[in-house]
């Protein structure tokens, strides 16, 4: 367990950290928002904390006390506006996938007996058009203007509340939340009828985000911009409740298009993101590097800026500005989770100045409970177990990998009406085992090494990890995808197989070759292979190879689905 590196406020649910928070930074904003014309204004605390509690008095005017209620749409203030008023005071959030195919957000409505949904007009388009299927009861919202007679509109409900506070109507006000009680229920899967319900308290991600914010510092009046979707705990937790305690200012990206633009725009001096997003921007700073040969100068650079950060003097704006200039100008602190990443990318990353590393969490744990910290970290690691949370390995093998277990406040209360599911993960003593694989150093740190239901085991009992082999694989200019599984077709044995998508621009370069053939691809991939089978042992040997027409389908965090 790790001891805190800074003071932390106490507060256990979500009223008393807002509540904190308007008191602290009361006229500072709390969000950028854009208009109707395009314009950026702020949206103070003190705005914030108003519009919540009238919308908050406006869902139980209209008789949704302690019920559940949806939320689904881009990320956006009406979004985290109606998310805080649910659970500051109105009942249980359901924060639902808007990329869900109906059938799917049918099954969560029907699950989480939702009595409401408050969604964004893009997503309406999608549900209203089956409300038929839906009970007759349900209660839709929308956060923008919607000819609909049936649709109350979110900005309605706001005005309303208010002037009920106005009133005197103090109902909302004065509710009292039960920290330990459910408040947010979150669906890990979108397969209907397959996926399973987590059951969060205001406890649980109270206690993560005052774990998270021992570890890592920000400031009140800095900026974060929202890349990931935002119903997604890690995003939901670290950017945008994390940062309300923090007197952050966050701004919301527009779409994946648009994220250079908006950089620009909000020049944000945080980023949370997964590797993805990383990757693509460390590849173009390379490309550009590579392109004005300035790589033996960014060395030099890189060098000089460790031996002054030692002496506190930070020398970041004078050599790595037109780097820092990719994400906006004034980027200082990105954290990556949700997948693993290339270690070397984190560690050029901190030598040009800009502080990167990496953390784990599951939704299940609210859902940090590994971190590196702004202070001490590891390139190749996820970090030590944060404040409040213990951890440990199980059934270890010869090589130390074992089945990482924590336990903590933030730990799930269960599965949402599946006691069996629940007990799968919990054993008698309250750990929970998080199914994940890791080894960890004499330090504390801890490496994930891939997933137990992932591993790859061999007649004659070898294990082998396909995390290990597709980092690997990525490292091969011409591997741009991949995913290695276990394969069958060989009957003596199981062997190792290898699904790649090729990066034709990357074979191009190599070959020269503007229309590359079949055959040069095919020559590339064998190669890439040939490269990484003598990095490994014998029984680990890439056996098959299939190259793939098109990129893997991902999740919404842009991880590859692996049941493809």
């Amino acid at each position: 367990m790790t001891r805190p590196l800074y003071d932390v406020r106490e507060f256990h649910t979500f009223r008393e950290l807002l509540t904190q928070s308007m008191a602290i930074y009361g006229k500072s904003p709390a969000f950028k928002v854009k208009n109707e014309i395009g314009q950026i204004i702020d949206v103070s605390y003190n705005q914030y904390h108003e519009d919540v509690f009238s919308l908050g008095t406006a869902l139980l005017d209209l008789g949704l006390k302690d019920c559940r209620i949806a939320v689904a749409g881009a990320s956006s203030y009406k979004w985290c506006m109606s998310y805080m008023a649910v659970v500051c005071g109105a009942g249980v959030v359901v924060p639902t996938d808007k990329e869900l195919p109906f059938a799917d957000i049918k099954s969560i409505l029907e699950v989480s007996e939702s009595k409401a949904i408050i969604f964004d007009e893009k997503f309406g388009k999608k549900i209203l058009e089956h409300r038929d299927e839906l009970p007759k009861d349900m209660i839709y919202i929308c956060m923008d203007k919607i000819e609909d007679e049936n649709v109350i509109h979110l900005d309605s409900l706001v005005k309303k509340g208010a002037q009920l506070i106005a009133d005197g109507n103090e109902e909302y006000i004065n509710a009292k939340p039960d920290s330990n009680k459910l408040a947010v229920l979150l669906f890990t899967s979108g397969t209907t009828g397959m996926s399973k319900a987590v059951m969060l308290s205001n406890r649980n991600i109270c206690s993560d985000i005052m774990s998270i914010m021992g570890i890592v510092k920000i400031n009140k009046g800095e900026r974060i911009m929202s890349i990931l979707p935002i119903h997604h705990t890690y995003e939901c937790t670290v950017t945008f409740l994390c940062c309300v305690y923090g007197g952050v200012t966050i701004c919301f990206c527009e779409g994946i298009r648009y994220i250079t633009k908006n950089l620009e725009e909000y020049k944000p001096d945080i980023l949370i993101v997964v590797p993805l997003v990383i990757e693509k921007f460390y590849g173009r700073i390379k490309k550009a590097l590579e392109k004005e040969k300035a790589q033996s100068k960014i060395k030099v650079a890189s060098k000089i800026y460790k031996v002054a950060k030692k002496f506190g003097i930070d020398t970041s704006d004078i050599f790595f500005q037109k780097i820092k200039d990719a994400f906006g100008g004034n980027i200082r602190l990105i954290i990556s989770g949700a997948a693993g990443i290339d270690p070397k990318i984190i560690e050029d990353m901190n030598s040009f100045g800009i502080k990167t590393f990496q953390g784990y969490g599951l939704t299940e744990c609210s859902p940090i409970v590994i971190c590196n910290s702004d202070k001490e970290s590891k390139h190749g690691s996820i970090g030590r177990p944060i404040p409040n949370v213990e951890a440990k390995l199980i059934n270890c093998d010869e090589n130390g990998i074992g089945e990482l277990c924590v336990k903590g406040p933030m730990i799930m209360l269960g599965y949402y009406k599946n006691e069996e599911a629940t007990n799968s993960v919990f054993d008698y003593d309250g750990w929970f085992h998080t199914g994940d694989l890791a080894t960890v150093d004499k330090d504390g740190y801890y490496y994930i090494q891939g997933r137990s239901k992932n591993v790859i085991v061999t007649r004659n009992g070898k294990n082998i990890y396909p995390e290990e082999l597709e980092a690997l694989l990525l490292k091969e200019k011409v591997v741009k995808e991949c995913m290695v599984v276990g394969s069958e077709s060989d009957k003596e044995d199981t062997v190792v197989k290898a699904r790649i998508f090729p990066d034709v621009s990357a074979i191009s370069a190599e070959t020269g070759n503007i229309n590359v053939s079949r055959e040069e691809i095919e020559k590339a991939v064998k190669k890439a292979v040939r490269n990484v089978n003598s990095q490994v042992v014998a029984y680990k040997a890439i056996k098959e190879t299939e190259i793939m027409e098109k990129e893997f389908a991902k999740t919404t965090t842009a991880k590859i689905k692996r049941n493809q």
